[in-house]
């Protein structure tokens, strides 16, 4: 049987390079090699999370990865009514979203241990003027119970990450009910929000803020 492998495949193992070449040149190509790989994969992992991580369907599916275990069901569709449903601010105060019927509100669900989400409040404060600016309030929300995981409590999360924009009057800081949880995020992503309309409808839904906001400040002005 032949030695040779078709493409794709690896060589076996053993065989000799080519001719002229020293094992420590081969061992250098190789590391090259396996850098390059790792550099390429890793940037298509952040193109793919940067890219509509989050999609909603109009079978009302969430067409994304990176959820983790939750209740199950589909998260609310664009163009349906918002769930109503309670949160609870970090000054301790309940408010709810049927309370905010009459503003374009950004509600964004995330959860305080994941890189992505601190990162994403974090580039929130640059962008928190061109949202004021599109009369958008933003509520930042943790999920009911950092979905099972543990994680900073939003007292420290909002302030660390915001920086001076956590005391800003447009953006508001707490912690979903279970209820408000499961019927916005029952496939527990760890990053979704969604942009409700002055009528209380879902004008669009889609994840990393701080990555589609062009796409977010399109459907506001829509």
């Amino acid at each position: 049987m032949s030695k040779r492998t078709g493409r794709g495949g690896r060589p076996p193992v053993g065989r000799a390079g080519p001719p002229g070449r020293s094992p420590h040149v081969q061992a250098v190509r190789r590391g090259r090699v396996s850098r390059l790989w790792w550099i390429v994969a890793g940037a298509a992992g952040v193109v793919a999370a940067a890219s509509v991580v989050v999609a909603v369907t109009a079978s009302g599916q969430n067409t994304a990865a990176g959820g983790t275990s939750a209740a199950g069901g589909a998260a609310p569709t664009v163009g349906s009514a918002a769930p109503d449903g309670s949160f609870t601010t970090i000054s301790g105060k309940t408010q709810t979203i049927a309370s905010q019927r009459g503003d374009k509100t950004l509600l964004w669900f995330v959860t305080t241990w994941c890189p992505g989400c601190q990162a994403g409040t974090h580039a929130m404060a640059g962008d928190l003027a061109r949202l004021r600016a599109a009369g958008i309030q933003v509520i930042e929300v943790e999920d009911y119970a950092d979905l099972g995981q543990p994680g900073p409590a939003m007292t420290s999360f909002g302030p660390q990450l915001a920086g001076a924009a956590y005391h800003d009057p447009s953006w508001t800081f707490g912690t979903a009910s279970q209820a408000l949880t499961r019927a916005y995020n029952p496939r527990g992503y760890l990053d979704i929000y969604f942009l409700l309309g002055p009528s209380g409808r879902i004008a669009y839904a889609n994840s990393a803020p701080a990555s589609t906001m062009s796409q977010l400040l399109a459907h506001a002005a829509a």
